[in-house]
């Protein structure tokens, strides 16, 4: 082998040694764009069995608007990641709160509806629940990505799983009237509800921010909750 050879061979074997840092280093770096779109992040594993694993978990999504593919999570400091089933999976705790995967009705999700990791916003074990759901959008003016927040609600004697957009035909327009219905086993509750309240009522298509749509509904799953006990 003459020189020019040689620097050929060093070469390609620097270019394939990068390749490989590249390709499988960044398999394994940590990252977090959504619940729905992260890796390496530390949390702690409920499984319906009882057992709880501490260490980092996995999730991967095709996109905003398709099913959790897998949920997959690696005990204490190491990198093995193993697939659990989602079916197995109580709930998630990380950052400091409780992710479940839920079965979203009401969004413009491939299919019509979809899995996803949610993050729980009310006390667990009542028979209405409130969750949000993020996800990111690209901002046409600024060219910047933005994160979105909708609210999904789990209903009295709907499916472990299914929870629905807060802001879907189920709920608006006259949120008196449908939420009122739902909750109608608490007559004192739907009252104010149906008499419009203030703080057990949003109008639709007004300029109602995060806060106030967030405040009113969670106003009412607690007294609901607290009504059914």
């Amino acid at each position: 082998m003459n020189s020019f050879d040689t620097e050929q061979f060093v070469d390609m074997k620097s270019v394939l040694a990068l390749l490989f840092f590249v390709i499988f280093g960044a398999c394994n770096t940590p990252y977090y764009s959504s619940p729905n779109s992260m890796l390496g992040q530390p949390a702690s594993l409920y499984l319906i069995d009882g057992r709880q694993i501490n260490g980092k978990i996995a999730v991967r999504t095709f996109d905003d608007y398709s099913s959790v593919a897998r949920i997959q999570f690696s005990e204490g400091a190491t990198n093995q990641y193993r697939d659990y089933f989602i079916e197995d999976i109580q709930s998630i705790y990380m950052n400091g709160s409780v992710y479940q995967v839920k079965l979203l009705i009401g969004s413009q999700f491939w299919g019509g509806d979809a899995l996803r990791l949610v993050k729980r916003l009310s006390a667990e074990n009542g028979r209405m629940a409130m969750f949000e759901h993020e996800k990111m959008f690209k901002n046409a003016t600024t060219g910047k990505m933005e994160k979105i927040t909708e609210f999904f609600l789990q209903l009295p004697n709907s499916q472990r799983r299914e929870i629905y957009n807060a802001e879907s035909a189920k709920f608006t327009p006259n949120f008196d009237d449908k939420m009122a219905a739902i909750v109608v086993d608490c007559p004192e509750l739907a009252a104010k509800i149906k008499s419009k309240h203030r703080d057990y009522f949003y109008p639709f298509l007004a300029n109602n921010s995060e806060l106030r749509r967030r405040t009113v509904l969670l106003q009412i799953i607690n007294e609901y909750n607290s009504c059914k006990q």
